[in-house]
């Protein structure tokens, strides 16, 4: 009984000896054409497939690789790039600091120019004044001295008149000479 339930699922009963089914029985004239069926299609495939195939695959290995070395290409040359730019902020820094010491330096100089320049015009101008005051004076004096002059000498013609007395005209005029003198 065990042996019919196996039968009916398909498993061969060891103990029966029957013949292995067609699929796996060696033929030898189907072996020979299966054989010479997949020499043709190797042949068939080399000639037409293989070729284009690999061909194929080394074209696209080729670009890969170009690729590669293009990205190692353009990673160095940015890297070159951003070196330089660094080196080019670097000195563009350090040559506006040398721009703004000698903008310091030359304020300095135009600030003490013109404090100098200043100092030479105040003096000038002081001397100018002075200058100008002393001959002022001096003119003063003069006029003061010819005014002074004048009236002494109408004074004595007043008193000339006035008394006629010589002597006295002459030490009145005397003392009026001392008391203008400057």
């Amino acid at each position: 009984m065990a042996t019919e339930t196996q039968e009916s699922v398909g498993v061969p009963n060891p103990a029966s000896h029957e013949t292995p089914p067609a699929l796996l029985q060696f033929d030898p004239g189907i072996g020979i054409w299966t054989l010479v069926a997949f020499v043709l299609l190797l042949l068939l495939l080399k000639q037409f497939a293989w070729k284009p195939i690999l061909d194929a695959v080394d074209e696209r290995d080729r670009k890969i690789k170009d690729s590669l070395s293009a990205a190692d290409r353009l990673s160095e040359d940015f890297q070159k790039q951003s070196e330089e730019q660094k080196r080019i902020l670097a000195a563009s820094h350090e040559q506006a600091a040398k721009i703004v010491g000698e903008a310091r330096k030359s304020a300095e100089q135009l600030k003490d120019q013109i404090v100098e320049s200043a100092e030479h015009e105040k003096t000038r101008i002081l001397r100018t004044a002075t200058d100008e005051i002393n001959s002022l004076t001096l003119q003063a004096k003069g006029e003061i001295k010819d005014f002074s002059a004048d009236l002494a000498i109408k004074m004595a013609e007043k008193i000339i008149h006035d008394q006629l007395d010589p002597v006295k005209a002459k030490k009145l005029t005397d003392t009026m000479i001392k008391d203008f003198k400057l």
